[in-house]
């Protein structure tokens, strides 16, 4: 890992989606943590209009309080220089007369949500040949969408609560024939759920046809498609978290989450006592869960199976619902990269953050290690033989 102390780790967040906020609270963590490890960071900060910022204001979370907006206005915009070569990320400023230039080296993506944790950075970093942190473009796809996150589940054998999935034009064109469908495939209550969004938002529990058709229309307001899932009921809210230095794949201990409302809402994760997703309303959580060393163990096998099917990288987060009545264990959902990494939770664990993330750092440079030495090159006569009729232009 000392060879990417001379590296410079570029720290993307924000971004053009409803969990903007939260990638921030997730970016500057990462960059505090990454500098008092002695890694040469910068801030990549990515606006709710799309514009990109760097500069050493950005570097703490105190920027962001109050009406950052303004500030920000007076930072440079950049842009990508997509002439650059291969193997670094070139941003640039627009200005002439005071042109800047940054080289990045390695990517730790700390997106939450499309444009970042669903492989679009992942794509950018491949495309220019770039070691990133975390997980790949297929894995942080499939794990985004719960929609193929349940099929992936119910292909794999592992028992999740049933499910429909619809579009927003299937809504428009057919909003009755869909309320019918779920009321004859599932079962009151059921929950609604945006395909794409994380931090529960757009979620809602539906009792009734008519808080149904309302879920629909919240869910649809944030993506164009949504799945409607029975509800566990009497349940108990675990997850797991797994990492992965490209060798050895650990899982953390079981974390149970309190709440009193229908669902596990954003206000209980990020607000309420400084937000349980955070680790910071301790009273919201227990570590380890107080369940049965049979879920327990389970939960991790089947957490630790995941990120091998997925073909994880770094870490991932996995969800689970128990029916404390009927001890039913359902697998419920993918997090490809957990808010501020879970580091309550891998603490409780008996592993620091620092180690969590050199454990990132050190995947992610191991697979970009192996990725070059694989031949993208065949030598073929096929363009010199290409005269067959299809390929003619026409006279």
């Amino acid at each position: 890992m000392e060879e990417l102390k001379n590296k410079i780790i570029g720290v993307f967040f924000g971004g053009q989606n409803p969990e903007h906020e939260i990638s921030v609270i997730t970016g500057e963590f990462v960059i505090a943590e990454l500098k008092k490890m002695g890694y040469k960071t910068i801030a990549i900060y990515i606006d709710k209009n799309g514009a990109w910022f760097s500069d050493e204001k950005i570097l703490e979370l105190k920027f962001f309080k109050g009406d950052y907006k303004k500030e920000l206005g007076k930072l440079p915009n950049y842009y990508f220089n997509l002439s650059s070569s291969q193997k670094k990320i070139m941003l640039q400023t627009g200005n002439f007369l005071n042109k800047k230039e940054i080289a990045i080296d390695f990517i730790f993506p700390a997106f939450h949500g499309l444009g970042g944790e669903d492989g679009t950075i992942q794509g950018l970093a491949e495309l220019f040949h770039v070691p990133y942190s975390g997980c790949g473009i297929y894995s942080s796809a499939v794990s985004i969408d719960k929609c193929f996150t349940k099929k992936l589940l119910k292909s794999l054998n592992i028992l999740t609560s049933d499910f429909l999935i619809f579009n927003k034009q299937e809504w428009a064109n057919n909003a009755d024939g869909i309320v019918k469908k779920i009321k004859d495939v599932l079962e009151f209550p059921v929950f609604v759920k945006p395909a794409r969004t994380g931090s529960s938002i757009g979620i809602s529990k539906a009792k009734s046809l008519e808080e149904l058709k309302n879920a629909l229309n919240l869910a649809f307001y944030y993506d164009v498609k949504a799945i409607v899932e029975n509800s566990v009921e009497n349940i108990i809210d675990l997850t797991c978290a797994v990492l992965s230095d490209g060798k050895k794949i650990i899982a953390s201990e079981v974390q149970e989450s309190l709440f009193e409302s229908d669902l596990f809402d954003y206000s209980v994760k990020y607000l309420e006592d400084g937000g349980a997703q955070t680790g910071n309303a301790e009273s919201n959580l227990v570590i380890p869960a107080n369940i049965e060393d049979k879920f327990a163990n389970q939960i991790k096998s089947i957490s630790k199976q995941i990120f091998k099917e997925i073909d994880a990288n770094g870490t991932i987060r996995v969800d689970f619902l128990l029916n404390k009545k009927t001890g039913e264990l359902f697998a419920n959902e993918i997090n490809t990269l957990p808010g501020t990494l879970y580091h309550h939770l891998w603490n409780k664990s008996g592993i620091e953050i620092s180690e969590v993330l050199e454990k990132m750092l050190k995947n992610g440079f191991l697979r970009w290690k192996e990725s070059q030495k694989i031949n993208n090159d065949f030598s073929t006569d096929v363009l010199n033989n290409a005269n067959q009729l299809k390929l003619q232009m026409p006279k």
